[in-house]
C-alpha cells in the first residue's frame, strides 16, 4: 500500500475526521479539511508509530506538514 494511502487513512482514524480517506487530495492543505495544528502533533506521533520513523524538530515545519504529498515526501526520506 502507498504511503500516500496509509497516511490518507492514520489522518481520517487518528483525527476522528467525518471523511473518506479516498476524499482526502494528495496536493490539498491538510487545514482544509479541518487540521490543526493541535491535530498535526496527534498526527506525527502517529506516523512515527506506523512508519516507525523518528522525526526531529527541524522536520517539523508548515512546508512539510501541509499536504498529504509533503508527509509522504517526509516520510520516505526518514526511511531511506
Amino acid at each position: 500500500m502507498p504511503i500516500e494511502t496509509s497516511l490518507k487513512e492514520l489522518i481520517v482514524e487518528r483525527l476522528f475526521l467525518d471523511l473518506d480517506p479516498a476524499e482526502i487530495e494528495d496536493e490539498t492543505e491538510l487545514a482544509e479539511y479541518g487540521v490543526d495544528s493541535f491535530l498535526l502533533l496527534e498526527l506525527i506521533v502517529a506516523m512515527e508509530e506506523m512508519f516507525e520513523v523518528q522525526f526531529v524538530q527541524t522536520d517539523i515545519t508548515a512546508e512539510t506538514l501541509k499536504s498529504v504529498k509533503a508527509l509522504a515526501d517526509l516520510i520516505r526520506s526518514k526511511q531511506g
